[in-house]
């Protein structure tokens, strides 16, 4: 939101940016009261929280008749139909793909042609819907506003408190079935110019920093660049990164030098362990490399390599080599079982199954997280050192 902010501010226009994940409801109806905008845009990252993104707008609506409600993000761009009819009239307007692309000129359509937004590429509106998404041209022109959110120390992922973000690269050039960001980038991958990467970083105040790519460091060229230049400026920040096991094997220099300039954590996705299930989702990696990943992680990002296993069954088989590679390796590790996105497995569909989907995937993350696999009878039979090999590690607002 603050990318779209800073879109959104460049195009002109008086931004103020509220988190209801730190703020309450009535924080957010006072800064209404008070402020009297004439465009309210609501962010939807997750599936779950659609519910949430509609009852807000419908009680926004009621309070502020006048008021045009814009929603977006990730997870609305896959069920907009769905969410304006399931709104009832109270969102005016859903903007699919990336929003600041498309921010400035919807502003100004709202302000000046309203019977017209509908025009506008990625718009879509219960009467009509646009042209397809577009991309930005260039990350470089799109900066966040850090400035406009009003409580910044209240972020942080495990000791990294406080913690701000920063956007390296944006999409995924592969496909993998339990994963969203190729359908939404369109497999495109592009990376932000070292040289813009190195002026934020030095600006964000936070010693805390989480690289929100999608996966970190693709580009061993885009990487190395960034580090050698954080290096020369002197920044010390800590880090947290999200890759895949393949690319921490083939771009092994990357990451040591990263672990020299503050990485704390790595988030390694482990799809599968054998070439049966890295087929069943599209990984491109070869399963005789797999396991090579967290004996390779654990030197680098001490001390918690972070796994996810997207795995909606047989867990037990998949998990027990895993659970038991942690122990041996005498490491502190987390083991995330989830379940695929219910986006890219239902259709349309009509609202009931819509809302089921949503309900589904909700009481998967519930009884999923926190990251912490705790089941007794799970591990039970299991040869085990004693269950502090295992530890939860939070990340969130206060």
């Amino acid at each position: 939101m603050e990318l779209v902010a800073g879109a959104a501010r460049r195009a002109g226009h008086d931004v103020r940016l509220i988190d209801l994940q730190v703020e309450t409801s009535r924080d957010n109806f006072r800064l209404l009261k008070n402020w009297r905008p004439d465009v309210v845009a609501l962010s939807c990252n997750y599936l779950p929280n659609v519910p949430e993104i509609i009852d807000l707008a419908k009680m926004t609506n009621a309070s502020f008749s006048k008021i045009h409600i814009v929603a977006g993000g990730p997870s609305l761009s896959f069920v907009a139909r769905e969410v304006l009819e399931h709104a009832e009239g109270a969102i005016d307007t859903i903007v699919k793909g990336e929003g600041e692309s498309v921010i400035g000129l919807l502003l100004n359509a709202i302000q000046h042609d309203p019977s017209n937004v509908h025009r506008l590429p990625s718009v879509v509106t219960r009467e009509a819907e646009g042209p397809p998404p577009e991309f930005v041209t260039s990350l470089d022109e799109v900066r966040p506003a850090r400035n406009v959110l009003r409580h910044r120390r209240k972020y942080f992922l495990g000791v990294m408190d406080p913690c701000a973000s920063i956007e390296l690269t944006r999409g995924c050039p592969w496909d993998c079935s339990f994963c969203s960001a190729w359908t939404f980038y369109g497999r495109s991958y592009r990376p932000v110019s070292p040289e813009v990467i190195v002026e934020e970083l030095a600006g964000i105040r936070e010693p805390g920093v989480f690289l929100v790519d999608d996966v970190a460091f693709i580009q061993a060229e885009h990487g190395m660049a960034i580090g050698e230049a954080i290096a020369r400026r002197g920044i010390k920040k800590s880090y947290y990164l999200e890759t895949r096991g393949d690319v921490l094997l083939r771009n092994q220099e990357v990451f040591r030098l990263w672990k020299k300039l503050g990485m704390k954590y790595m988030f390694i996705g482990l799809e599968a362990i054998d070439q049966e299930g890295l087929i069943q989702h599209r990984n491109a990696s070869y399963s005789a490399k797999i396991l090579k990943h967290w004996n390779l992680s654990t030197p680098w990002a001490s001390p918690w390599p972070l796994t996810l296993l997207p795995i909606p069954t047989g867990i037990r088989i998949v998990l027990k080599p895993c659970v038991n590679g942690v122990w041996r390796s005498r490491r502190w590790s987390i083991l995330v079982p989830t379940r695929p996105i219910p986006a890219l497995k239902r259709g349309t569909g009509n609202l009931r199954e819509f809302r089921r989907g949503i309900t589904d995937y909700t009481i998967s993350n519930i009884r999923c997280s926190p990251p912490v696999y705790r089941c007794r009878n799970f591990m039970k039979g299991w040869s085990t050192p004693n269950e502090s090999s295992i530890i939860n590690i939070s990340a969130g607002v206060r």
